[in-house]
This record gives C-alpha cells, sequence and structure tokens, in this order.
C-alpha cells in the first residue's frame, strides 16, 4: 500500500509535468507504460534487464565477500583500525565513476569493469558501517563470552555477526541507488546490453517514449531491490520484521 501511494504521487507528478511541457520530451505517462508493456511481450527487453540484474547483483556480492571481513578486522583490531580507517575517509570521497575509463583500460570494456566499479563504490560504505558496527557493540558482551570461555568462532558467530547484520542492511539501502546511478552510467559505454544502454540509445535516437519506458522499468528494478532487502532482512532478523 505505501508503494502504491508513493506510484500515485509520482504518476500525477508526471501527468502535470506532461501537460505544462505539452511536448514530445516529456511524454504522457500512459503511453509510456503502453510502450513498455508492449516491451514486456518482446524476449529483448528481458535480456537488458538481466544484464542489469547480473552486474548490479555480482557487484554487491563482490564488494561484500571483501567489505565484510574488512570491516571485522578494522573493528576488532586497533592498529588497523589506526592505519586503515584514514585511508578509507581519503578514498571514500573520491567520485568513482571517473575512474570507469581506469577499470575499462584494466579489465576490458565488457561486464567485469562495470562489475568492479559498482563493487568498489558499495565496499567503502559498507566497510565502514560493519567496522562501526563492531566498535559500538556493548564491550559487556565480550567480558561475558570471556567469562564464559567462547572460543573466537563463538564470539565471531553468536555475538559480532548478529550485531553488524543490521548495519549491513543499512549500508546495502543506501548503496542501492547510488548503484544503479553507477549502472546506468557504467552501461552507455562499450555495452550492447543492459537498461543503461536502452536508454540511452532511445534518447540518441529520439525515442523518447523508449526512454522513459527504460527509466521506469530501472526505477522498478531498484524498487525489487530494495524490497527484497527488507524481506531478507525480516527473514535473518525477525525483530526487524514491520
Amino acid at each position: 500500500m505505501r508503494y502504491l501511494r508513493g506510484f500515485l504521487v509520482v504518476l500525477l507528478f508526471w501527468y502535470a509535468l506532461a501537460l505544462l511541457v505539452s511536448g514530445p520530451i516529456i511524454p504522457y505517462p500512459h503511453v509510456v507504460f503502453a510502450h513498455l508493456l508492449k516491451a514486456i511481450l518482446s524476449a529483448n527487453i528481458y535480456l537488458h534487464l538481466l544484464f542489469s540484474l547480473y552486474r548490479i547483483l555480482t557487484g554487491t556480492m563482490l564488494a561484500l565477500l571483501v567489505a565484510i571481513p574488512a570491516g571485522l578486522a578494522i573493528g576488532r583490531v586497533k592498529r588497523l583500525d589506526r592505519v586503515l580507517s584514514p585511508t578509507l575517509y581519503l578514498l571514500y570521497p573520491l567520485p568513482k565513476i571517473a575512474f570507469l575509463p581506469v577499470f575499462m583500460v584494466l579489465f576490458g570494456i565488457g561486464d567485469l569493469s562495470k562489475i568492479i566499479l559498482i563493487a568498489v563504490i558499495i565496499f567503502f560504505p559498507a566497510t565502514l558501517t560493519i567496522r562501526d558496527g563492531v566498535k559500538e557493540m556493548p564491550f559487556q558482551y565480550l567480558e561475558l563470552a570471556q567469562a564464559y570461555h567462547l572460543t573466537s568462532r563463538q564470539v565471531l558467530t553468536d555475538i559480532i555477526w548478529p550485531s553488524i547484520l543490521p548495519r549491513i542492511f543499512s549500508s546495502l539501502r543506501i548503496t542501492v541507488g547510488i548503484s544503479l546511478s553507477v549502472l546506468f552510467v557504467s552501461e552507455t559505454y562499450a555495452a550492447t546490453y543492459g537498461l543503461g544502454y536502452t536508454i540511452m540509445n532511445n534518447w540518441v535516437m529520439a525515442n523518447y517514449v523508449g526512454m522513459y519506458a527504460g527509466i521506469v522499468l530501472l526505477s522498478l528494478l531498484g524498487l525489487l531491490l530494495y524490497i527484497v532487502i527488507d524481506k531478507v532482512e525480516q527473514l535473518v532478523i525477525p525483530a526487524q520484521a514491520r
């Protein structure tokens, strides 16, 4: 229901803007949705969607595979924190999208450079968020673990991991929107499939209805990812269920 209300607000604003501009640059929503429905009936649009989904999911998984152990290590080891945290602070504000040409030279113009770019962008906030979750964990938990002679593995799985899980999901929510923006930009270079490619291709051809259909589909992909993140969080952290 909350998504439906938000959709109606966007739809009303879109209609008002289309009426105000009254030109092909902003087509009416019903025209775009009719075009999108026709595109959904063809197999080509699914290829664009699957390529974009593959890139963003692979980049996210790659980032978390590195960010989780890195954040745990920095949060637990003070020497690492003193050395690596300033480095992360220095690199975090850099506009990573500017490094896309570098990644293309290093890793080729295919999917790998796009996936690594997404992974790099997610890595920094995820690592810092996990580090903060470890550092903010109540010290009494670790004292109890020591009193009960828990092993390092038990401390990690039973105390630290449950403490940082909410942080991981919060970080994913923050980075999904950024990742979609980066995905769009990266797919406009040396790509033949992807939602970013189809949006820009329709723009070049002055097919504004097709362009907006691609934008709507990209937005729906982002919404789907947010819903999946919420559902997975509710499954692994029952207390977070709403």
